[in-house]
């Protein structure tokens, strides 16, 4: 009894805030279905998680000594996350190869250029049985679509074929297929907009359809009046929900200044619409004297303000994010309709539970988890203002400011290690543009939007001059968000951090944001553990990087594309190309080439190559150079062309790297110990001309490093090739090679696979594309010759591995093709 006394003593004196997991249960349901859904989903053995819950448990009890029942909340709960995730776990393979006739009930209409884009749920087939729950919808791309008379509820049927979704495979990904998955969408499809039947919403999905007309309705209204297409584009996501009009700068202005909470229906703006008009209702209620002498006025008015609540949320669109709001806005009313007094740890526990309960993947959304950090760092900033001193009589200005001030700069500090984790960045100017742009966007264009919809009916004029009066407001809060983004040190692109770290610094922040006073001893020392073992972990990430003496080059997962980061032996870090990006859409050096290079802890590339200007290898560079520190900008001497070409100039000079131009006439270059060559291209008037004159006169360097060589091709075909059988002549021999543009039968001729005679190579093309790279027949010559294949699009980001003696090949992906590091040097 002793030691288990002592046990608890420690666990109470590093964490004091727990002491009141007595009067709160819910808390601890919370925590046994987390660390269930945690389990279940894991695939860890049993005796395991057995463990895991255990060791819970027994923390559980020595919290609440006197309540040993409440204890066992945690492994039931468990129980029950375990069973809720398991038909989630794994979403089965749906691939149809060949088209097939489908219908299914159409949501979540996004209208993209001249396409349209939607979800399509309760999937059935003709001839076979539906997709099965809770995978039941697919993506449906309906290309020339945009001008369909599709609503949400109604019914579509056509004839297509079902894909995949596919990951770019490479560290630090972001699974998509997943994410997907736990939406419950398995596959996606293209289809024409004359291949496929529009039918009437059944009797049970019609209101949608009245619900989505009505908001478009109101989208054509907003746009009409607001000043300029941005601010309606700003007003749309805010008041109907639809995210689809914001542009990419506009999205990445809000992202810069640590606003982009601003343009989802969450937590802030249901929380303000329930504010105002519980404080109304309790106005107007206040003059009806029966309720006021029965006590009633205070039930009336929660349930009153339900309605308006409901509302909102349903012109919204019910989003993820507002569904999650509503459900803890109801509780909150809910319980004041019981005549009870919420309190906020439990009403937050509750409210996680019942999402949690009906939809388990919700757990590791990225919104629900900022969500509930933001609540639970803003209820640790009530604590900390209860416990200051008041003095009787009304609030001082200081107590007001500090009011003010308080609660939102625990939501940011509460969120950055999530922020940090999921998407590298930091910005610090959030913390100053909050304070500024959420009252703004909250009372200067949500609310007088609001009042527009609701008399938009019976007043169209006074309708409109609210909506150019909040299109005025949104104007001006673009305007200065564009002036914090500006500030030097605003938005940080930092190394990502594991989940160890991430989790590390959570418990850092909240056993210092929770700590009573008079008991901060325990909690500080939390922390300082915490600095710590994070100190540790920094400098073991140095010691790898400056300390390391070998040369790693890693052909990374872009789909039909190409990007390769060199780690040269003394910490150096080269870039060469960077995947394609498409105007206003997908941009490959956003998702997969930089949260490649943050996980590898890599904010600052000492040389970026560009082989040659084409979209699939350029397009990706922009954000690189823009979010990136970039010492050097190395490419040919030729030009490309093109509005993409122009921005990428744009962008570099914008940047400021230092400019070099290689040729096969350079100097070869001397990185750390890593002897750097450019065999290709010629000089002007030598360059090629004509078809194929940009992947012709791409750069092709050799990487040399003790006894191995690593050839770097780019996009060169035949007559590359011939040139350089010709003049480059025994330097072209190599170990290892990266197989010229992406395995086409343009390339790769028998003359020039003779003369590299690598034992390795790697080429990089996407999963299933359009234009079945790489070629079997290529692939056959250089399996023909002895070489070990490495293909990205099966094996994932490969990455060759050579200390001057011995070379290794690992690959994201496994099994991966067996290779024996005993392959013979190209030269001596």
């Amino acid at each position: 009894m002793y030691h288990t006394r002592k046990v608890r003593e420690t666990v109470l004196f590093l964490f004091p805030a727990s002491t009141g997991l007595a009067r709160r249960p819910l808390l601890l349901m919370l925590a046994g279905l987390v660390a269930g859904i945690l389990l279940g989903r894991s695939g860890l053995p049993y005796n395991i998680s057995a463990g895991i819950l255990l060791a819970l448990t027994t923390v559980a009890i020595l919290v609440v000594p006197k309540r040993p029942l409440l204890a066992a909340l945690i492994p039931l709960s468990a129980l029950a996350g375990a069973h809720l995730i398991s038909p989630w776990t794994d979403a089965p393979p749906v691939l149809s190869p060949s088209p097939q006739p489908l219908t299914g009930r159409i949501e979540g209409i996004e209208i993209k250029g001249n396409d349209l884009r939607c979800t399509l749920r309760d999937v059935g087939f003709a001839d076979e049985p539906g997709l099965s729950p809770p995978h039941s919808g697919i993506r449906l791309i309906i290309k020339g679509g945009g001008a369909l008379p599709a609503a949400e509820g109604m019914r579509l049927t056509a004839t297509c074929r079902l894909r995949p979704f596919t990951n770019f495979n490479n560290p630090g990904r972001f699974d998509y297929r997943e994410h997907m998955a736990h939406k419950g969408i398995a596959a996606w499809a293209v289809v024409k907009a004359s291949d496929i039947t529009l039918l009437p919403a059944s009797s049970v999905y019609g209101w949608k359809t009245t619900l989505y007309h009505a908001r478009r309705n109101i989208e054509q209204a907003l746009f009409t009046h607001a000043p300029t297409a941005r601010s309606g584009a700003l007003l749309a996501a805010l008041i109907t929900g639809n995210r689809s009009h914001i542009s990419p700068p506009l999205r990445d202005l809000f992202t810069q200044t640590g606003t982009a909470h601003l343009l989802a229906i969450s937590g802030l703006h249901l929380g303000m619409v329930t504010t105002l008009f519980f404080f109304l209702f309790r106005h107007l209620l206040s003059f009806w004297e029966r309720p006021l002498i029965k006590g009633h006025t205070q039930v009336l008015t929660a349930a009153a303000t339900l309605v308006p609540v409901l509302l909102y949320a349903l012109l919204s669109g019910v989003a993820p994010s507002t569904q999650r709001a509503l459900i803890a806005a109801s509780l909150f009313l809910g319980a004041l309709t019981l005549h009870e007094e919420a309190d906020l740890p439990t009403t937050l526990a509750l409210a996680a539970l019942v999402i949690l309960g009906i939809h388990p993947p919700a757990l590791f959304a990225v919104s629900f988890q900022l969500s509930f950090a933001a609540v639970a760092a803003i209820l640790a900033s009530l604590v900390q203002l209860r416990r200051k001193p008041m003095i009787n009589g009304p609030p001082s200005i200081q107590q007001r400011i500090l009011t003010f001030i308080i609660p939102p700069s625990f939501a940011s500090f509460g969120t950055a290690p999530l922020v940090w984790y999921h998407f590298g960045y930091a910005a610090p100017v959030g913390l100053l543009a909050n304070l500024v742009l959420v009252p703004i966007v909250s009372f200067a264009v949500v609310l007088p939007g609001l009042l527009g919809v609701l008399i938009l009916p019976i007043a169209p004029p006074l309708a409109g001059l609210l909506f150019l009066l909040a299109g005025c407001a949104g104007e001006a809060a673009i305007g200065i968000a564009t002036f914090f983004s500006t500030l030097p040190g605003g938005f940080l692109t930092l190394p990502r951090p594991g989940l160890a770290t991430t989790l590390l610094v959570l418990l850092l922040l909240f056993s210092l944001l929770l700590s009573p006073a008079g008991r901060q001893r325990g909690p500080v020392g939390v922390a300082l553990l915490c600095l710590l073992l994070l100190g540790g972990t920094a400098v073991k990430g140095i010691k790898e990087r400056h300390h390391n003496t070998s040369l790693q080059v890693t052909v990374l997962d872009v789909g039909h594309g190409s990007a390769t980061v060199v780690a040269f032996p003394g910490g150096k870090r080269w870039l060469i190309d960077g995947g394609f990006a498409w105007p206003g859409g997908y941009d490959v050096g956003q998702f997969a080439v930089a949260p490649y290079l943050q996980t590898s802890q890599i904010t600052t590339l000492d040389a970026v190559v560009l082989t040659h200007p084409e979209s699939d290898h350029m397009g990706g560079l922009l954000h690189i150079l823009k979010r990136f520190t970039v010492h050097t900008l190395i490419t040919s001497p030729h030009a490309g062309n093109g509005e993409l070409w122009d921005r990428f100039c744009e962008t570099a000079s914008q940047c400021g790297p230092q400019r070099i131009l290689l040729t096969s006439q350079s100097s070869p270059m001397l990185v750390e110990g890593v002897r750097v060559t450019c065999l290709h291209p010629s000089v002007a008037p030598s360059q090629f001309t004509g078809k194929g004159s940009v992947n012709n006169n791409s750069l092709v360097l050799l990487l040399e490093y003790g006894g191995h060589r690593i050839l770097l091709t780019g996009d060169i075909m035949k007559q590359a090739e011939s040139r350089l059988v010709a003049e480059a002549k025994e330097a072209l021999q190599a170990d290892v090679i990266l197989i010229p543009h992406h395995g086409s039968t343009s390339s790769s001729t028998p003359e020039f696979l003779a003369r590299v005679h690598p034992s390795i190579a790697v080429v990089s093309a996407g999963q299933n594309n359009r234009y079945g790279l790489p070629h079997d027949k290529v692939m056959a010559r250089y399996t023909k010759a002895g070489c070990a294949l490495y293909r990205t699009d099966r094996h994932g980001a490969v990455t060759i591995e050579s200390d001057g003696v011995s070379l290794s090949v690992s690959t994201f992906l496994t099994p991966s093709v067996p290779f024996s590091s005993s392959f013979p040097p190209a030269r001596p």
